[in-house]
């Protein structure tokens, strides 16, 4: 485990974040130095046990792999993919062949790491954090199960109604439930939450628990550019319109 950044990053899933092997993810295993002396994680891209080749990576080169950053690579891949087999076949030489085996091995490693993601946060969530309350439109559900995953990750407790809602269950009596015991309501927002009266309800319930206990409990994260909500607009929102990480960790600053 290294620190970089203030940021400690830990054996495991790693997402590389600059220099030749920028946007791929891989297994942080061991540490090394390199040719040119400089001290280096080694790191699998792919699983291990499928592809034995490593790389060497400066630290400074890695952060911590998100939720978001595994979805967006494995798009990458499929794309690259889709160009591979869009080839003729006599353009399909030993190294284009090569570069489809690895970018498959990287493809199980995302889609391991997502798998294990979601049902930690789902099934398996232990966590002493904060009771999080996920305020979101329906058609907004992946970026809501993301956050959600994140959250659980960073030891916190998300509310999710698809989680959190079992069969046969109130769903107006699960979710009142569930505002009156959430420490705080993260509003997703976007064009779509803002038609949802649902979404509205939901927050506005929890906005004048916050003005009559003069604390905070409503936090607004800016799924897409919309138009602010007018008992929002004087509150500073989490913008993940352009850096998801650097809105999360913002957003993680604000839990407390």
């Amino acid at each position: 485990m290294k620190k970089e950044n203030d940021e400690e990053i830990y054996y495991g899933p790693v997402y590389i974040k600059s220099g030749k092997y920028k946007g791929m993810i891989g297994n942080y295993d061991d540490d090394e130095v390199d040719e040119k002396g400089r001290d280096c994680a080694v790191v699998y891209i792919g699983i291990n046990l499928m592809y034995s080749d490593y790389v060497f990576i400066p630290h400074k080169h890695l952060s911590n792999v998100t939720t978001e950053n595994l979805i967006k690579r494995q798009k990458i891949i499929f794309e690259k993919t889709f160009e591979y087999h869009n080839l003729a076949r006599k353009s399909r030489g030993f190294k284009e062949h090569e570069q489809q085996v690895q970018l498959l091995n990287e493809l199980l490693l995302t889609e391991t790491i997502l798998h294990e993601k979601f049902i930690s946060a789902r099934f398996l969530n232990k966590n002493s954090g904060k009771k999080i309350f996920i305020s979101h439109s329906s058609i907004d559900k992946a970026f809501a199960r993301m956050i959600a995953t994140d959250l659980t990750s960073a030891g916190h407790i998300p509310w999710l109604d698809e989680w959190n809602i079992r069969i046969g269950e109130s769903i107006p009596s699960s979710i009142g439930r569930a505002l009156r015991n959430s420490d705080y309501i993260l509003v997703i927002l976007s064009e779509n939450s803002n038609s949802s009266h649902w979404v509205q309800a939901e927050w506005e319930a929890k906005y004048w628990d916050e003005i009559s206990e003069g604390n905070v409990k409503v936090l607004p994260i800016l799924y897409e550019t919309c138009n602010i909500p007018e008992l929002l607009k004087t509150k500073k929102y989490a913008d993940f319109t352009t850096d998801y990480k650097n809105a999360f960790d913002d957003l993680l600053l604000s839990i407390v």
